[in-house]
Formats: C-alpha cells, structure tokens, sequence
C-alpha cells in the first residue's frame, strides 16, 4: 500500500477515534488520549522492526502528535466558552517536530502565536494554553513551549542563534493560518535578509565546537549520532545554512541549483535517513532520549536492524562499519557543498580537525605544478583527465600538499574517489610511488596530516591494503576511544606534534625525535602496528608483524630498515606491558628486555612509538603513572645495552652507597635499625627508592616496633601521605606479616569505598611487611577526608584483632549507601594468565577484568586460600577494567607448579574476578 494512502488511513482512523466521544470529561479524555498513544506507538514500532525508515518513523510520529494536538486545541477553545469571540490563535511546530522529525521519546517544541494586538494572553488564551500543557504533561509528553507575538519571536530570534534556528523549521499545526503566514512573511524580513553573513557565520563556529566537543573526528568508537562529526546535526546545519545562502530548505533544491548532484543527493539521504533510524532504535532500546552508541548496545542495535552475520562481533562490526561510511558521507558533502556555497571555515583555534577539513597552514598566490594549481591554499586539478595521463600523480599529489602546506580541494577529492581503479597492484609496486610514499613518511611533524587526507579519499587503504582493512574496524577494547583506522591516524598526529612541542614533560621525547636519523620507518610502523586486528588473530602484534614482512618486501626496503620496522610493529606493546606488569627493579626484567631491543636505535624509536600509542588511545588512559613506570624501563635499558656487566655491579655499589649515606642521615639511635632494613629487605626495595625516602620508612619502623615494644603485637603502624597534584593519596602499612594480609587491607580500603590504583607490597626477612598502597577516592582525588580515613583504620584494626572478620555485610552496605556502580555497562572477558617460563623465581600472574567493589580483596583472599605466597604485584585501575599482575611462590618460595594446583589457582581466581562473585 502507498505509504502516503497508509498514512491518511491512520489519521483518519485517529480523528475518529478521538472524535467519537463528543466530549468526555477530562479523566476520560486524559485516557482516550492514553490509549491512541499507547495503540500508534506500538504500530510504530512495528512498523520500525519491519524495516521502516528513519525518516519514514519520524514523521508518522510527528504526525501523531499532530493530531493530538489538534484535537487538544479545539476541545480547549471549546472549553473557556463561546460568549465572545476568541482572539486569532495558531498552534506552532518549531525546531525537529516543526521539520516534522519526531524520534520515538524526542522533546516536543511548540509555540502559541499571537496577533502583536492581543491583550487577553492572562485571560482566555491563557486558559486554552494552559489546557493543553497539563494535557501534554499528564499523558507523558516532555514539552518545550513559548508563548509570542511575531515581534516577539522575531526580536527573540535575532537575540539567539538557536532560537532563530527553531523558528526557521517552523510549521503550522492548527490555528489561524492567515496569522502563521504574517508571521514567516515577518520572519524572512526581519530575520533573514541582513543577517546571512552573521548567521553562518555563527552556525560554523557552533558546528565546529560541537566536533570538538565530541571528538573531532567520525570514527569513534562510541559516536553520538546527533551532535558528532557527520551526525545528523551536520545534515540539518548543511540545510540551515542553504537556506540562508541560496533560500533553500531541502536537498532537491540544491540539486535544482546544481550544487549538488543526484548521486551526492542521494548519498546525502541515505546517510541521514539511516542516523535517523539508528537513534530511533537507541530510543527504544533506552526508552528514552538518547544519542551515543555505546560500545555494549551496537551489537543489540546490529541484531534489531536485522545483519545478517552468523558471527556476533561480525554482525556488531558491519553494523557499524555501515554507520561510519554514512556519517563520513554527510561530513565529506557537507564539506563539499560549504566549498561550493564558499562558506569559510573558522579560524584555526589550535584543534587537529576543523569543521570543514583541515585549515591550510598557509595561503598562497595561485601557482600551477605538474598539472595541478593551487588557488587560496587549495589543490586544484588542470583537467579531469589528469590522473588518467599518470596515474603516478595521485602519490604525487601528497607530497605536493606537504611541500607546499595546502590542502586538497574537494572537487579534486571527488576526483581521486573516483580513479581510485588506478591503484592497482602495478601501482603498488611502482618505483615512483613507492619513493614519494616513503618522502612523504620522511617529513618529522609533517605526516599525519597527509596520510589523513590520503585516507580520507580511500586512497592510503588502496595504496597499502594491510591498513585499509582497518577502515570502520571497531575495536572491541573497553580502553580504546577510537576506531581502529582513526586510532592508527590519531597516533601518527601525536607522533608529528612532539617535533615543535613546547610541553615540558614531553621535553625528552622531542630530544629523541630530533636525533632519528630514519623517521620514515617509525611513521609506517605506526601505520602498520595494528593491522593485525583485522586478522581476528589472538595476538595481534604478531599479526601485525607479517603484514608488516609484506609492505616491506613490496616498498622494497632495505635489510636494516625492513629488520627495525617489524621489531617495532612486532613488539609495539612490549614497552608499555612490561613497564606496567613487571618488576623493573630485577635485573633479569631489564636483561630480557634488553635481549629483545638488541640496540638503543630501536629502543629510542620504540619510546616514540609508545608514547603516540598510549596517547592516541583518548581519555587520559596515558597517565603520568603510567608514563614514569616507562621512562623507568627505558633508562635502565639503556644503561645495559651501553654496558651489561657494569650495570649490574653499579646496582650492587648503590646498595652499598645508599647504606651508607642512609647511616649519615638518621640519628644515631636508629643505625641498628638502617642494618636491619638494609639486611631483611629485598633487592628490589633498594632499586625504586632514594635515601630520603628510605630514612622515612626505617623511622616507620621504628615507631611500628616502639608500639609493638609496648605490649600492642596486632596494631600496625599506618600513614597517609596526600599527592592532590598526581590525584592520589600514599598509604602506608607496617606490620606483622600473618594470613590474608594483603587481603584484609584491601578489603578495609573498600569499605571506605576508595579506589587502589597500585600497590607495592615488601616483607623483610625478619617477618615485617612494608606495603605502600596508592590510592585514590570515587572522584579520582587525593583522599583527605578525615572520615575516610578513619574508616579505613577503624576497619583494618577489627579485621587483623579478629581471625573471622568477615567484610561481606560492610560491603554490602557500602553499595547500599553509596549506590556504587561500574562505569556504564563495561562488558569485555576476563582474562586469567599463569606464566612459569618469564622469571627464574617466580610465576607471573596476569589479571585483566572489569573492576567492582571489593575485586581486589576477592582475588587476594583465593590466593590466600590456595596457600600461594604474594612476593610483589603491580595494581592498576584503568576506565573500569583492573590490571593485575602478581609474582608469587608456593608456601615453600618456589614456584607454582603442578597441573592439578595451577588448574585450582585458575579456577579460584576465575570465581574471584566475577562480577557477581561472594564477598564473604
């Protein structure tokens, strides 16, 4: 049936319904209105699940409301009486409902429009008015309302962009047509013509704030489909701006005015009919507003719109794959079409992306080069057959935008999307493109912004096929903000911005970018280093590192270049793994590592690497903790590699001198304790901490013995040390060693509900435990609150003076109080790794799962109840995922071996980690 038929008949079905009551009393009309809701919302969604539109559902909801509003003002200006005429009223759809554009739970934006002469606004008018508002709102309509005269709209209109913008959509519902014609006769004239320059003009600084706002780029992992880069915003503000350019309001006008074509036009719908559909899926499913596709409802979203993939995270991944070549159609026309309409970008305010492509860096005069011209920092085509002469022009093209600072205009970008034929396996292995490529990888701070606009036009992904299967690949990490394609392109932005960075704490990076002799095989092992995530391979830097042998064979690289670009791809993560889950205070940590990096070339360029990855994950999951534990692995290392035997005697000879200068330091009284410290404590104690710091523990000590020497055996010694500027507190515990200790402190650290961001944990050979907890509260602060901290202290005295303590119901009544949740919806595997082979001693425990309340204390209790003994662990608490790595013994101090025991210690930390597992 014709949809436009269908859509009558449904009114009319409506009208009658509501109609054939007369005129009921308002509970009853308040039901009947209920009621035909509740029945053509259900229609709609039906209508959604079968394959409606976006557009499609939309409308017919608006068109609901439309007819409920009709209704409510007639049976209103029934209702206040007939004895006199009733002043001209109309009835006004503004904003999305006013385009008729209504998702399932969107706001409803009218307004009440009324002659300039009216003087009963207070009086019966204002009686229908309210009518109607206590109608919408009781039958469960979240209503935006204004009550104006045209010369008010209009004087609002010109005082608030975005009110101007509402009133442009404006649309009749019922009421005085005569009075809404007046009114968008007024509208035009006094709010329209005059005002077009400072209207666009405000309309592209506010899209480029919302780009930056949320995220600057299409590819995120999470995008929000209404405000985000190619969102539907994009589409409306395209519009909005046309009509003030050119008077338009729809995209077949800009086709009638030929600044778009059918095939652009068609794209453009598409695209935004599809967002429109998505974000009414997301309505129902939240049942509510809503705009963001969280990572934890694409694949609900994938399944309600039918993809048909057997896989799971196949059927989540084209889904969204489909999502971002829609979002990047709007935002490449719209880019297009603002070039044609010559509407200007804002000025650069320092962002990587701009609201229309990226901001030439500089403008010149028009000069012509082979084949191409460049007019006000743009790269123009001769003629359309330029490509087609040489195809060897399209890598050229690039490094003609690097040289020269331009950008590439987009008509030409249309151009090259549509020779992309050319690239070809001949191309590939061209000798002329393979050169420009690797020039253009060899300009230090000058690549990210080519190999985007290279990506941008599907080029880079055609030119190296390895990358392109990361185009719209989601990453299915809770860490990761970005697609795999964009975070591969972020990284090598973060890479160029340290060459001229005037960050202090990127100071030394910048030194070791200036040094590198080679830039180019950095840069395209940053290009290559997660290719392998496209393989759904276990490990994906192996991965990488074939498709790496591949590229390299193909640019044909030479064995010294080709040797260092599949060490870094291969081993991209090793520096930040073993920097964060290692101890880097044993030399075999560092020996090993070393063994790997073979030389300080690799090793410098590894640092790079690291740092733009870390970086270019988002949301400061690169944090200074996180940064000095690498910088720590990495000047070890290159003391070894400059000498291995020196660098271990040079340890030895630190103890040594750390022993003495500790004696010069403390009074006389204390030495016997410095000789004990220096001879029960662990080498690897020595290795992290200055003498300062030493003569502070060894006076902790000495007052944990003092009180023990009173008579108090159980009561340990504690102290707080605030950092507000690292955004976490110290906490230091002395004590006897005993039975589920680490256990019972961490389970006192989260009934005063605070998070443990790390832990090095000491026991000396004479039976004392020194742990220093690093820890934060729920606003990732220092903890100074003086209740929180005698909490903890209250808790932990109870837990060690009673053998049974048990810390369930303090938990419980923790997320009672507190209503303590996980970040929204993290949802990833736990994962649980035994290694026996990495250290001579010790067996490597690796923890990776959502955190909870209480994690730590769980997973330390199974290790207390499999009599595993804990020598060091490393804690890290990273957007709601614990990363946890333990190195433990038996009971004897040897390692964890046995089928039968490592199968008992995986299963019991397994039930720990579980989300829902017993506290108790």
């Amino acid at each position: 049936m014709n949809m436009t038929l269908h859509r009558e008949k449904v009114l009319a079905h409506a009208e009658q319904q509501l109609l054939s009551k007369g005129t009921p009393n308002s509970s009853e009309l308040l039901g009947l209105y209920k009621k035909f809701m509740k029945i053509e919302n259900h229609r709609l969604r039906l209508k959604h699940y079968s394959g409606g539109g976006g557009k499609e559902i939309c409308a017919q909801r608006a068109s609901l409301i439309d007819i409920v509003l009709r209704h409510l003002l007639q049976a209103a200006l029934g209702s206040v009486g007939k004895s006199a005429a009733m002043p001209e009223l109309a009835l006004v759809a503004i904003g999305g409902y006013g385009r008729g554009e209504l998702n399932p739970y969107s706001d409803i934006d009218i307004m009440f429009l009324h002659p300039n002469a009216i003087r009963d606004v207070k009086g019966r008018i204002g009686d229908v008015i309210e009518k109607i508002l206590y109608m919408l709102w009781d039958i469960g309509f979240k209503v935006g309302h204004s009550t104006r005269s045209i010369a008010e709209a209009t004087r609002q209109a010109n005082v608030d962009m975005l009110s101007k913008t509402s009133l442009l959509e404006a649309r009749l519902i019922a009421g005085s047509a005569e009075l809404f014609a007046d009114f968008k006769v007024e509208f035009v004239k006094r709010c329209v013509v005059g005002y077009e320059e400072s209207y666009i003009h405000d309309r592209t600084i506010n899209q480029a704030e919302r780009h930056e706002k949320f995220g600057r780029t299409v590819y995120m992992q999470e995008p929000n489909i209404k405000n985000g880069c190619g969102g539907l915003r994009d589409y409306q503000n395209l519009l909005w701006i046309s009509f003030f350019k050119e008077r338009v309001q729809t995209t077949s006008q800009l086709v009638e005015k030929k600044l778009l074509n059918e095939s652009e036009r068609r794209q453009l719908d598409r695209a935004y009919d599809f967002l429109l559909r998505i974000r009414t899926e997301l309505h129902f499913f939240n049942k509510r507003a809503a705009d963001v596709i969280v990572l934890s409802q694409q694949l609900h979203i994938a399944d309600k719109l039918n993809y048909p993939q057997k896989n799971i995270l196949r059927r989540s991944e084209a889904f969204m794959r489909d999502y971002y070549q829609h979002a990047r159609n709007i935002y490449n026309i719209t880019d297009l079409l603002a070039a044609r309409l010559s509407v200007a970008a804002p000025a650069d305010n320092g962002s990587r992306k701009k609201l229309f492509g990226l901001i030439p860096r500089r403008a010149k005069a028009v000069e012509r080069f082979d084949g191409f011209r460049s007019v006000e920092g743009k790269i123009h085509a001769d003629v359309p057959s330029i490509f087609s002469s040489d195809s060897a022009r399209l890598m050229r093209l690039f490094w003609h935008m690097q040289q020269r600072g331009l950008k590439v205009s987009p008509d030409l970008r249309q151009l090259i999307r549509r020779r992309l034929h050319l690239v070809d396996r001949t191309f590939q292995y061209s000798k002329d493109a393979r050169e420009t490529f690797m020039a253009i990888l060899s300009h230090k701070g000058e690549v990210g912004i080519v190999l985007r606009a290279m990506h941008g036009v599907d080029f880079l992904g055609r030119y190296i096929p390895e990358f392109g299967q990361l185009t719209c690949l989601v990453q299915h990490e809770f860490f990761h903000r970005y697609t795999a394609d964009e975070h591969t392109l972020v990284a090598i932005e973060k890479l160029d911005s340290v060459i001229d960075t005037t960050d202090p704490k990127l100071g030394e990076y910048k030194t070791l970018f200036h040094k590198l002799e080679d830039p180019a095989v950095l840069y395209l092992a940053l290009l290559l280093h997660d290719t392998g995530k496209a393989s759904n391979a276990r490990h994906h830097a192996e991965a990488s590192a074939l498709y790496a042998q591949k590229v390299a064979a193909r640019l044909q690289l030479s064995p010294e270049r080709r040797k260092a670009l599949i060490f870094l791809v291969d081993h991209h993560i090793t520096l930040s793994s073993t920097a964060q889950r290692r101890n880097l205070d044993d030399p075999e940590t560092i020996a090993e590592f070393a063994g790997l990096v073979k030389n300080q070339a690799n090793l410098d360029m590894l640092m790079l690497l690291t740092l733009a990855d870390g970086q270019a994950i988002g949301d400061g999951t690169w944090s200074d903790w996180k940064e000095s534990l690498v910088w720590q692995l990495y000047r070890h290392t290159s003391l070894y590699l400059a000498d291995g035997e020196a660098f271990y005697q040079r340890r030895q000879v630190e103890r040594e001198g750390l022993h003495a200068a500790v004696l010069e330091r403390v009074r006389e009284g204390l030495h016997d304790d410095v000789d004990a410290h220096f001879a029960t404590m662990p080498d690897r104690y020595f290795q992290r901490h200055t003498v300062q710091q030493i003569c502070e523990h060894i006076r902790f000590f000495h007052s944990f013995l003092s009180v023990h020497m009173r008579g108090d055996a159980l009561a340990p010694a504690v102290k707080w040390i605030a950092h507000p500027n690292e955004g976490h507190s110290e906490y230091w515990f002395c004590g006897w060693d005993r039975k589920e200790l680490l256990a019972r402190i961490a389970g006192s650290l989260a009934v005063a509900h605070l998070n443990i961001l790390s832990a090095d944990v000491f026991t000396r050979g004479d039976n004392l435990v020194f742990d220093i907890f690093r820890v934060c509260n729920t606003a990732f602060e220092a903890v100074t609150d003086e209740k929180e901290i005698a909490r903890v202290e209250s808790t932990v005295k109870k837990a060690l003076s009673e053998e049974a303590f048990d810390f369930a119901p303090l938990m419980e009544n923790v997320l009672k109080r507190r209503g303590y949740h996980l970040a929204q919806e993290i949802d990833f595997p736990t994962r649980i790794t035994i290694d026996n082979h990495t250290h001579h001693t010790y067996t490597l425990i690796d923890i990776i799962t959502p955190d909870r309340l209480g994690l730590l204390y769980n997973l330390l209790r199974a290790f207390g109840e499999t009599n595993i003994q804990i020598a060091l662990s490393r804690i890290t608490t990273e957007k709601g995922a614990a990363i946890d790595s333990f190195y433990v013994t038996d009971a004897e101090g040897k390692k964890v071996k046995g089928a039968t025991t490592l199968a008992n210690l995986q299963q019991a930390l397994w039930r720990a980690s579980q989300i829902h597992a017993p506290l108790g």
